[in-house]
């Protein structure tokens, strides 16, 4: 592909732009998984939900660091622009099905190709954010995905019961039809990022390599404990939290508003986490983020009454934004550009293996047993923080030891941990 690199560096409108047609094509994403939970509901067999959620959980856990090996090594603006299209042609399908099972086949087809377009995407940012920081540019999409995930539930609900499943399926393989005309737009303007070594290259070679690239970076290795408990803890309560919350709000109309105070957290946590102040404290916006969290789940499974859950609930949203933006930062940092690919690919097989194991532990036999778990899901979350901050604060006194006895090291030997701008 040609490239006009000097027009994605000077402008920001290609990030603007990526950051708008993104949070569309989340609405249209929420759309079409608010018609599967809801057509599933409505034929009254309650596993079909937690099934609907492993179907599109598990093939991604299996085959995520393949999907990475992939971006990184061959050019990531075809892979998203094509990815794209594969997953609208899906979803297009799908929404001609009427068949519950061939419509969630589809769906996971596409939510496999969108390990590929979404690593891809990522690999690309950097090249997409003109004059904006990368951690500006990392917030700008988080606070994009907050107001997505704000509306989209609520909006796509409400158009269950008035257009069915049919057409929302349909607005989803619009929305992401549009995504991949802006994505065609946009790789025209990019250089193709830096690629893992073609030399006998395999995909097998490429998974441990990305795989490599990723435990070579002692500060990853020291947050991993907190991410996987965090991803398990929220995926509990999302489940669990839906039956406690609904029994202490006792009205849909305060159920809806409770839940809403952790998106409107999470999109204020999200912009400050991009100011030039917090933005280069990484493990300040990861490990503090993920304690505001887990107080908040605690607050609710200790404190019934919808008042306070809400306060708490604003304050774990805005943990949740920070938390988010400091990994997509920690992941720039650490790992090198030619792996990047990898290393999203990967997070989201921890990601999609935490919700799966979150969904499973937390579905309540009882409504009896939800704030139970609920609980249970606060003491994980703050079990996690507790582990990332001696594991970090170890690595710390490990890395001074050397310096206080022993000469200083040459540059080559210079601390890993050092931010690497992109």
């Amino acid at each position: 592909m040609n490239s006009t690199p000097k027009c994605g560096r000077t402008s920001a409108l290609p990030l603007i732009a990526l950051v708008v047609i993104s949070s569309l094509a989340i609405v249209g994403d929420e759309a079409a998984s608010m018609s599967m939970v809801l057509t599933a509901v409505d034929q009254g067999q309650t596993w079909m939900v937690t099934w609907f959620s492993l179907s599109l959980a598990i093939p991604a856990m299996i085959l995520a660091p393949f999907g990475g090996a992939i971006v990184d090594r061959y050019d990531p603006r075809k892979i998203w622009v094509v990815c794209l299209a594969l997953q609208s042609l899906c979803i297009g399908i799908a929404a001609l099905q009427d068949d519950f099972w061939s419509r969630l086949a589809l769906l996971a087809a596409s939510n496999v190709i969108n390990i590929l377009s979404s690593s891809a995407a990522f690999a690309l940012l950097p090249k997409l954010t003109g004059p904006i920081r990368i951690e500006r540019a990392n917030s700008l999409m988080a606070i994009g995905s907050s107001l997505a995930y704000l509306v989209g539930p609520a909006l796509s609900a409400w158009l269950f019961g008035i257009v069915g499943a049919s057409l929302m399926l349909g607005v989803n393989a619009g929305t992401t039809a549009v995504l991949a005309a802006t994505a065609l737009v946009l790789v025209l303007r990019v250089e193709r990022p830096e690629s893992a070594e073609p030399d006998s290259w395999n995909i097998f070679n490429g998974v441990r390599d990305g795989w490599r690239a990723i435990r070579s970076s002692p500060i990853v290795a020291a947050t991993m404990p907190l991410l996987i408990l965090i991803m398990i803890s929220t995926s509990i309560e999302a489940v669990a939290g839906v039956f406690w919350l609904r029994q202490i709000s006792g009205s849909d109309t305060l159920y809806g508003l409770v839940l809403s105070c952790w998106a409107v957290g999470s999109i204020i946590g999200a912009y400050l986490a991009g100011t030039k102040r917090l933005a280069p404290r990484t493990m300040l916006l990861i490990v503090g983020g993920g304690l505001c969290m887990a107080l908040a789940i605690l607050a609710e499974g200790l404190a019934p009454i919808a008042n306070i859950i809400g306060i708490a609930f604003v304050i774990g949203g805005m943990g949740n934004g920070t938390h988010n933006v400091g990994v997509r930062n920690m992941i720039f940092q650490q790992i090198p550009q030619a792996h990047t690919g990898s290393a999203w690919a990967y997070y989201r097989m921890l990601t999609s293996t935490s919700v799966a194991i979150g969904y499973i532990v937390g579905t309540p036999r009882t409504p009896g047993d939800a704030q139970s778990m609920v609980i249970v899901a606060g003491v994980c979350a703050l079990v996690g923080v507790l582990v990332a901050f001696v594991a970090l604060r170890l690595l710390r006194l490990h890395r001074r030891i050397p310096t206080s006895h022993v000469t200083p090291a040459p540059r080559d030997d210079a601390d890993q941990s050092t931010v690497v701008s992109n």
